[in-house]
C-alpha cells in the first residue's frame, strides 16, 4: 500500500501475520478511527517515517500508523482492506468478483487450461495481441515492459533473440482492463477510483492516447483471447547489464 506521508514508499508486506520485530512486544489497547487495536514497536525497516503496525484483538495485522519524523503527534492511519487494490490505494469501494474465466467464452477457458495459461503473467502474455489487459496490483505500481519485434510486430513480455522495441504495456480500452489477484480473481474498482491516475502518474503516461492509436488496427482485427494468438518467437533470457 502507498504511504500517505511519502507516496514513493510502498508497504508490500501487508499480510495479517505478526511482523518479526513485534513478536513478544507488549502493547496497550488503543482506539483509532473507532477501532480497538494494539500498536506494535517501531518498524526499523522504514526511515521516511516512524511506522507502527496495528493489530486486532486476535493479533492479526490490520493496518499501520506512520508518524512524521519531526512530530510524533502528526500521523496518518492506513488500513488493510478486503481487496488488495483497495489496500494499495487506501480506497474504499473495490469489490471482488468472479474468476477471470467468467468474463470470457467457454472455449477460451478450455484452451487456457489445456495450454497452461494459469498465472497472471502467462495470461497477460496471451492478451498482448488485442485490447484485453489483465493487471495485478504490481502492474499498477510498475507497468510491465513489453518487447516488440520491429519486423513481425509480435509482442512479448520477454525479449526476442532479434533486436526489439521496448515500451510499457499499453492500455487500449479501459472497459477491457481486468484487475486480478494471483488467483485470477477479478477486483472491480469504484467509479471514482484513483487507479487510472496512479498508472498515468507513476509513468508519465501522457502518451496513453498515442499508444492506443498504434494498436487500434490490431485490436479491430482481433478480439484478443477470442482468437488464437500467433506463435510467439522463442525468447532469449534477459541479458545482465
Amino acid at each position: 500500500m502507498y504511504s500517505v506521508l511519502n507516496p514513493k514508499v510502498i508497504y508490500q508486506d501487508v499480510s495479517p501475520d505478526v511482523t518479526e520485530h513485534d513478536i513478544d512486544v507488549m502493547s496497550d489497547l488503543w482506539e483509532i478511527d473507532g477501532r480497538d487495536v494494539y500498536r506494535g514497536a517501531r518498524d526499523p525497516r522504514y526511515t521516511h517515517a516512524n511506522v507502527y503496525w496495528l493489530y486486532n484483538e486476535d493479533l492479526e495485522r490490520v493496518g499501520c500508523s506512520e508518524h512524521t519524523l519531526k512530530d510524533q503527534a502528526d500521523f496518518r492511519i492506513l488500513w488493510f482492506r478486503e481487496s488488495e487494490f483497495g489496500t494499495l490505494l487506501q480506497e474504499d469501494g473495490w469489490t471482488i468478483g468472479d474468476d477471470i474465466w467468467s468474463y470470457f467464452p467457454r472455449h477460451v477457458f478450455e484452451r487456457a487450461i489445456n495450454e497452461g495459461w494459469t498465472t497472471p503473467k502467462k495470461l497477460q502474455e496471451h492478451c498482448l495481441i488485442g485490447p484485453v489487459r489483465v493487471l495485478t496490483w504490481r502492474d499498477v505500481v510498475q507497468r510491465p515492459l513489453i518487447h516488440r519485434c520491429p519486423v513481425c510486430r509480435y509482442k512479448s513480455l520477454e525479449p526476442f533473440k532479434c533486436s526489439t522495441e521496448k515500451g510499457l504495456l499499453d492500455v487500449v480500452d479501459r472497459s477491457k482492463v481486468y484487475f486480478i489477484d494471483d488467483d485470477l480473481v477479478v477486483h472491480i474498482p469504484p467509479k471514482d477510483s484513483r487507479v487510472w491516475f496512479k498508472m498515468q502518474q507513476q509513468h508519465g503516461d501522457d502518451s496513453l492516447q498515442e499508444q492506443a492509436q498504434q494498436v487500434q488496427v490490431q485490436a479491430v482485427q482481433s478480439e484478443s483471447l477470442l482468437l488464437a494468438p500467433p506463435p510467439v518467437p522463442q525468447a532469449a533470457p534477459p541479458q545482465s547489464e
